[in-house]
């Protein structure tokens, strides 16, 4: 994983169709109040934004495009990278790059298909959640360190 700390973002999709695993990308999106939106995947499970770089796109145009796609935010400045975290599945790796967005105000959330409720969460609150995996409780956590 080490390689990757050297990437730049706008080169991070050169990576995302290699043979041996594949990037995705999602955001810690935190409002003015300090809460964090959480997204309720079909399947039940809480999840954050995000999803795959298309072939040919930046990391950047990635990112706005899937928080736009699933949330409807426009309108959001990208703090930092929280955490770049992979693991093996099937033989192929997978690298998740978590972004620390920021937004102004309450901005209108205009879910996707594949979500049918949403939150704006605060530390105290994750324990509430049944979160798809255990380590985006721990990416979220990260934006409140």
């Amino acid at each position: 994983m080490l390689f990757l700390k050297n990437l730049s973002l706008n080169n991070l999709s050169n990576f995302m169709e290699h043979q041996l695993f594949k990037v995705t990308q999602n955001a810690v999106i935190k409002n003015s109040k300090g809460l964090v939106l959480i997204l309720k995947h079909t399947t039940g499970n809480w999840l954050l934004p995000g999803g795959k770089i298309n072939s040919g796109e930046n990391s950047m145009d990635g990112l706005k495009r899937e928080i736009m796609e699933e949330t409807g935010i426009e309108k959001f400045e990208v703090d930092k990278i929280l955490d770049v975290d992979s693991w093996i599945e099937d033989d192929k790796g997978t690298y998740v790059v978590t972004f620390l967005i920021g937004v102004l105000d309450d901005p209108d959330v205009k879910l996707s298909g594949e979500h049918v409720e949403y939150a704006w969460a605060g530390l105290e609150d994750l324990d509430n959640y049944h979160f798809w995996h255990e380590d985006i409780k721990k990416r979220i956590k990260m934006a409140f360190a």
